[in-house]
């Protein structure tokens, strides 16, 4: 079993959420956050969920790209349908990252994210929360929840995701 991390910020509007997720960039690049996959998710007015840009900076890390996808699809489960007709994500990842979070914590992430229109969601190899509520100064609300996953049924099902995809 290995643990992860994921991290969501919501924002009153998406031009608050990109000049974030700009700043988690940059953490990147200094050295300040390891391995992450972050994805910006808007919500428009009738409900609809969609992720509109996602940055997998670190290809070799074998989740980097997909789990950020399976997140949205636990939380939102209708928005996953287009993901999935792209290529983007696999059921199988979205049932192993649902069994990584506690009935609680997918509750209460899903609370924060339907808290404003626009959010940003970042899943990291190690801890993220303190060193992102430093950099991300637009965030109306914040939270971060472990997320253990079994990294063999994982490394698994993300095979089978790049083979799809290739």
């Amino acid at each position: 079993m290995a643990e992860v991390f994921v991290f969501i910020a919501t924002y009153r509007d998406v031009v608050d959420a990109l000049v974030d997720y700009g700043a988690v960039k940059n953490l990147y690049r200094r050295g300040t956050i390891d391995t992450y996959d972050a994805a910006l998710v808007e919500r428009d007015d009738d409900g609809t969920v969609r992720v509109s840009k996602r940055e997998k900076p670190m290809q070799k890390a074998p989740w980097a790209g997909a789990v950020t996808g399976a997140v949205v699809g636990v939380l939102y489960p209708p928005a996953i349908l287009p993901m999935m007709a792209a290529g983007g994500v696999t059921g199988g990842l979205i049932i192993h990252i649902r069994a990584g979070l506690s009935r609680a914590d997918i509750e209460e992430l899903g609370d924060v994210l339907d808290s404003g229109p626009a959010a940003l969601i970042v899943v990291g190899k190690t801890s993220l929360a303190d060193k992102l509520a430093r950099s991300i100064a637009r965030a109306e609300k914040m939270i971060e929840k472990p997320l253990t996953i079994d990294s063999k049924n994982i490394d698994r099902e993300l095979a089978t995701f790049a083979k799809a995809v290739a």
